[in-house]
């Protein structure tokens, strides 16, 4: 199904000579972007753009990985555009802040917002047999996804897969929440909507990576990588094993493996001079959940006490992002503070992930603290 080559070079700084070349030198090893883009074709580039913070906070995809694969495709004899749906504010707003736009307005590229949704249907799907995605989609004939490398909440950690998500188009993001409350149901739902959208490429932007509490408030790292390979799900293995993560941990790496859409580590042919890279990158708390590890029956019973309590801390500022945000609406603002309700929060962590001040901690329900206790 997929070529499960992935390719990993090595890359000190986001100069963007440098950039190009070893954006280069990874197509180069995959054969070419003759491999995956022929001219005419009207391909998307999607990259992570969460919310427009400036680059060097590793929110977003580094603005000069987006200019060398637009002149890589546009070299291709193909044309590019740059898309996403930011998980806060528009699309235009957020590249500017990140850059993104600039460089679109320098190469002469497209910058697409992601605004008006389709239907499209997903004969492969698992979970769900049918998304209502970007109808973007259907203007273009490639989506390339350039994803970066960082922790996640709620997945342990975004990469080429975990990028896509982007496609739904804002608010809507939230009923996906609600429809996939736990962690394997979440990552079914991403496996399914990579199988629909069919990136014919997938870069992770590892040069600058983030550790802890991803994908918004984690920690920059230097991580000194970018991947690149046709198979989203192999590239992702790669990525967890670069970031020094137990695949059992990651719902997605770990279905993808099992449904037998990406080899094991050691069975991946991995190639380029950074492929012996290895980091140990700070876990975000939620990883340390149990849900996925205990009967279905019990975790939906004990479920707060299986996972991380999400928490308002005293340094929250009361813009009310998180309670515009949360999937179940189970947060409102009261004397000048969030407020979570308990009995309704679903532990997806969005509070946390788009929290502008961090002042988002999570706490472990009693049956995850007794677990931990013993596992040490």
């Amino acid at each position: 199904m997929y070529n499960n080559r992935v390719a990993a070079v090595s890359a000190v700084d986001y100069s963007p000579e440098l950039i190009g070349q070893k954006i280069d030198q990874a197509l180069e090893l995959l054969g070419g972007l003759g491999q995956f883009v022929q001219p005419g074709d009207r391909v998307l580039l999607k990259p992570n753009m969460l919310e427009g913070l400036p680059s060097e906070c590793a929110v977003t995809t580094h603005p000069e990985v987006v200019r060398s694969m637009i002149r890589q495709v546009r070299q291709s004899g193909a044309t590019p555009v740059v898309g996403d749906s930011p998980g806060v504010s528009g699309t235009l707003k957020t590249a500017e802040k990140c850059g993104i736009l600039a460089v679109c307005q320098q190469e002469n590229a497209e910058l697409v917002p992601f605004e008006h949704s389709v239907e499209y249907h997903c004969p492969e799907g698992r979970m769900l047999k049918k998304f209502y995605l970007t109808d973007v989609l259907g203007r273009v004939d490639k989506v390339i996804s350039l994803a970066k490398m960082k922790t996640h909440s709620f997945m342990g950690m975004t990469g080429a897969t975990k990028n896509l998500f982007g496609c739904i188009v804002g608010v809507q993001k939230a009923q996906f929440h609600l429809r996939t409350q736990q962690r394997r149901d979440f990552a079914g739902m991403l496996v399914d909507l990579a199988l629909l959208v069919k990136p014919v490429l997938s870069i992770v932007d590892g040069v600058t990576g983030m550790e802890g509490n991803g994908p918004r408030n984690g920690r920059p790292i230097h991580s000194g990588v970018i991947l690149a390979g046709a198979n989203p799900f192999a590239v992702d293995i790669v990525m967890a094993e670069m970031m020094g993560f137990r695949l059992e941990e990651l719902p997605v790496a770990s279905l993808s493996l099992e449904l037998g859409l990406t080899p094991a580590f050691d069975a991946i042919e991995l190639v380029g001079e950074a492929r012996q890279v290895r980091h140990q990158f700070i876990s975000p708390r939620s990883m340390r959940s149990l849900e996925d590890r205990v009967p279905a029956w019990f975790a939906k019973g004990a479920r707060s006490q299986l996972t991380a309590r999400p928490l308002v801390q005293s340094n929250c500022i009361a813009c009310g992002r998180c309670v515009e945000h949360c999937p179940p609406q189970a947060m409102h603002l009261a004397a000048g503070v969030a407020q979570i309700d308990d009995a309704r929060c679903i532990r997806c962590y969005c509070c946390q992930e788009l929290c502008p001040a961090n002042a988002i901690r999570l706490q472990s329900g009693w049956l995850l603290k007794l677990a931990q206790r013993f596992m040490k």
